[in-house]
């Protein structure tokens, strides 16, 4: 097994650099996106990608050649520090943020094997409320891909 990382190293590298990028791409940028039915999971699986640049770091050590140690070095750790700000704003975000309120489904419609379904979200305090809304397909059991369709936000309840 020892071997297979050693002769790998870049490979690894590259892959795990791979994973993270396509982590900051999912989130709401692109089309459609991968999201789990529960938001503790999304949070544990952000938190825990927030090891890669760490990972990226040890493998760098593995590297044979000077100049690709420091190139490495240098974004790894750039990318460590924006993994740490990143873990602490999810953190925060557990430990504060009722998750009822922040994104709670309103409506949901099912269209053959996928469905349309309405959230009403919190967008912060600049803002009332807001609403979402995404069509959502279960690929596997709990996990969904997702489109966002519409996205308001300065939503204002009467009352």
């Amino acid at each position: 097994m020892n071997s297979l990382i050693r002769y790998n190293k870049y490979i690894i590298h590259i892959v795990l650099l791979a994973i993270y990028i396509l982590w900051i791409l999912n989130l709401d940028y692109f089309y459609p996106f991968i999201r789990f039915k529960s938001l503790k999971l999304i949070d544990i699986f952000s938190l825990c990608i927030q090891i890669i640049p760490l990972m990226l770091l040890i493998n760098d050590f593995r590297f044979k050649h000077i100049s690709a140690k420091i190139i490495n070095s240098i974004f790894s750790l750039t990318l460590s520090l924006i993994s740490i700000a990143v873990a602490i704003v999810i953190l925060f975000n557990i430990s504060t943020l009722n998750k009822n309120e922040a994104f709670m489904p309103v409506h949901k419609i099912m269209i053959d094997s996928s469905s349309v379904v309405v959230y009403r979200t919190n967008f912060g305090t600049t803002t009332d409320y807001g609403i979402v809304v995404r069509q959502e397909k279960e690929i596997i059991k709990d996990i969904l891909l997702v489109k966002n369709l519409l996205r308001q936000d300065h939503i204002y309840i009467s009352q």
